[in-house]
């Protein structure tokens, strides 16, 4: 029998897994739960996902193709180094500002090691912050001594733990101001031009 596809209510399947996860970590969050937060009988989520581990793995995936995505715009549409930077950490904050569950879904996840991307995926990054090292190399925007590896924790993974640590400490002012990212985007190129 083919599986019948509501597309409303797969939305509000992978809305409600990304803001339970986001709020509660992967332990805390059941199928079942899941399923009643959005609305839709539980044999509905089990009809189109084996369970709650191909559920948020699945919008792990999506997240970071989305990430590819505009990671290859940004190289592509910009010129320098430092103006690459700066749409990622601009993309980031944009993302904090306009759906900040998503980012606490991705900050949530990528610090639990039952999750990873998919081998094409991280492939693709890591290709593109290498294409990026080139780039910053031949300009001297960066310390000649980063790697690939550097460049991900210095400029992605910083900025998803500075927004998240924002949202933590400071919950009741949710807007995240132009001078929290200007001064993050300062220290941020403060330590990829070092050359100590």
């Amino acid at each position: 029998m083919a599986r019948i596809t509501d597309s409303n209510r797969i939305k509000r399947l992978k809305e409600s897994t990304m803001r339970l996860v986001a709020e509660k970590g992967f332990g805390g969050a059941s199928a079942a739960m899941i399923a009643l937060d959005a609305h839709v009988a539980a044999g509905y989520f089990y009809m189109h996902y084996k369970g709650k581990y191909e559920m948020v793995n699945t919008l792990l995936q999506e997240v970071f193709q989305e990430a590819v995505f505009k990671l290859e715009e940004f190289l592509e549409g910009s010129h320098t180094f430092n103006q690459v930077v700066d749409e990622i950490i601009g993309h980031i904050f944009m993302m904090a500002s306009t759906d900040p569950v998503k980012l606490k879904f991705l900050y949530v996840l990528s610090n639990d090691y039952s999750f990873v991307i998919d081998h094409e995926t991280r492939q693709k990054v890591f290709g593109f912050l290498a294409r990026m090292i080139e780039l910053g190399k031949s300009d001297h925007s960066i310390d000649p001594r980063l790697t690939v590896h550097d460049l991900y924790l210095l400029v992605l993974v910083t900025t998803i733990q500075f927004i998240n640590l924002r949202f933590k400490f400071q919950p009741e002012s949710p807007a995240i101001s132009l001078e929290e990212k200007e001064h993050l985007r300062y220290m941020i190129q403060k330590v990829l031009k070092n050359n100590c």
